[in-house]
């Protein structure tokens, strides 16, 4: 991959929308340029690689992260680590990245590849239509989806429910398996260099298809009207098909060139933002109390020791930042492991009563997650003068001890969401499980900015493009506008005592 390709293919993306008014260029429906005529590879690297810097590895993720307190943001109060997030704050996720750059762009890369048959493209722009899609959901609650990116018929488009949303994302997800799966596509017209996550290996975009169908059966465990043994038996089902190894892993890879690097690395790291974003105090004594190897690739040292921040208080010097595995210019961005996966069968079966089958997921977990960190973890160790031969054995016995459930229903339950809540250190995914399950059991900041909050944000406002351009549609939901909004639930997670194994929900 030539070194300018990631920032050459964003910038093109972006010029799609570039010569329309301001009016127009904040209707995420308009279509000005008619990109139906970019080619399928063009199309595909800029739909990826906006979807992992602004999405993935994007504002979605370094918000809630911060919420869940994985990580904080060290810097002069008020900000988004004490709930300062206004409907101005996610403008940009939801009017120039998701809908106009990300999934508008896979709407017309799907539809141009179907009419080639060139089904192998069409599955990838379905995939991550719906991937990206189910983040707008889940931050905002219901969202325009049926009327959406069809400008010219549906200039306002509705708003629909969460649940049907939900019922779209799993068509486009099938829809994606059978052009997969399709025996008569056209593969003279197919992925290869152009697709950064797998080079056009269809196989692994099927697991993630199955992988995500997964996760989001596990979504509406406690959804209203939805039973979770029902919900467990599909995402086992559907996992079944999904990620199972280390080699099966979607990861976006960046370079140690400017401009093309990390985006923890230039959120959090080499200041191109800021160097802010650094560890969590709550999370650092929660891996030092378990004695989890991992802080050693999850965290980096400061003045020869581990120091977090405590979340939503004054900025304070010297405290650890993100670990450089995850935090390096070039380090891979991580979309979806089979971690995860082996977590979602340890979830699932344990919600259906099956207790060795769940341990025996748990202990994959946990393996595949410390296969994956293992050379970072040692060198992390190494600047501690523990030598390899030690954090193999804290390793070994790390696992052989958190791979066994408590008796206690409730005790295994936060046991899984929390060693999921670790192995899947940095994921979004981690902010949606608290809100499900509510584990691990993370209280508010002691001084929140909206000061009648009484719980960790639950949802985001929605965008002021959306109140200015779409206002009678996004009022007619009563979500109060901007962090004022920040405590009202999205529906999956509307139910109070639907989970009846789960901490404070």
């Amino acid at each position: 991959m030539k070194s300018t390709k990631i920032v050459s293919v964003i910038l093109f993306a972006g010029m799609f929308f570039i010569t329309t008014s301001c009016n127009d260029f904040l209707d995420v429906n308009k279509d000005p340029n008619n990109p139906t005529k970019v080619s399928e590879p063009l199309l595909l690297t800029g739909i990826l690689a906006n979807f992992s810097y602004e999405v993935v590895g994007g504002y979605p993720v370094r918000v809630t992260n911060t919420w869940i307190k994985q990580t904080t943001y060290n810097a002069v109060l008020p900000h988004y680590d004490n709930y300062q997030v206004t409907e101005n704050d996610v403008n940009n996720l939801w009017t120039f990245f998701s809908y106009p750059q990300i999934m508008q762009n896979c709407k017309i890369l799907a539809e141009a590849a179907t009419q080639k048959k060139a089904l192998n493209y069409s599955a990838i722009a379905k995939i991550i239509r719906a991937w990206n899609m189910s983040i707008v959901t889940d931050l905002y609650g219901n969202a325009p989806f049926s009327e959406a990116l069809r400008a010219d018929e549906f200039p306002k488009p509705k708003y629909d429910t969460q649940e049907s949303i939900y019922a779209g994302i799993q068509t486009l997800l099938d829809e994606a398996i059978s052009d997969i799966d399709a025996t008569d596509k056209n593969l003279t017209v197919t992925p290869g260099a152009d697709d950064f996550i797998f080079k056009g290996n269809m196989t692994k975009w099927r697991k993630v298809a199955f992988t995500l169908k997964a996760r989001f059966y596990l979504h509406l465990t406690y959804a209203p009207n939805h039973v979770p043994a029902t919900q467990a038996q599909l995402a086992l089902d559907a996992i079944a098909n999904g990620l199972q190894t280390l080699g099966d892993d979607a990861k976006y890879p960046y370079l140690d060139e400017p401009g093309q690097e990390n985006p923890w690395f230039q959120y959090a790291i080499d200041g191109k933002w800021d160097t802010d974003t650094q560890i969590s105090n709550f999370y650092i004594t929660m891996l030092n109390d378990l004695s989890d190897p991992r802080i050693h690739a999850q965290a980096g040292l400061v003045n020869g020791a581990y120091a977090g921040h405590e979340n939503g208080t004054p900025a304070e010097p010297d405290l650890s930042p993100i670990g450089e595995f995850y935090s390096a210019a070039d380090a891979t961005l991580e979309f979806m492991s089979a971690v995860e996966s082996k977590f979602i069968e340890a979830e699932a079966n344990f919600l259906l009563g099956k207790r060795t089958e769940a341990e025996t997921a748990l202990r994959a977990g946990l393996t595949i997650s410390f296969d994956k960190q293992k050379a970072a973890i040692e060198t992390g160790a190494a600047e501690l003068g523990i030598t390899a031969g030690t954090i193999n054995t804290d390793i070994t016995n790390y696992i052989n001890a958190n791979s066994i459930l408590p008796v206690d229903d409730k005790d295994a339950y936060e046991h899984i969401m929390t060693q999921k809540y670790i192995s899947n250190f940095l994921q979004f995914e981690t902010y949606n499980d608290w809100r499900r399950t509510g584990y691990p059991e993370v209280a508010p900041v002691a001084q929140p900015f909206p000061d009648n909050l009484a719980t960790v944000p639950l949802r985001f406002p929605y965008p002021s493009a959306e109140l200015q351009y779409n206002a009678t549609n996004v009022n007619d939901e009563g979500i109060p506008i901007g962090f004022r909004g920040l405590g009202n639930k999205v529906w999956w997670n509307s139910c109070d005592n639907c989970c009846t194994n789960c901490g404070s929900k």
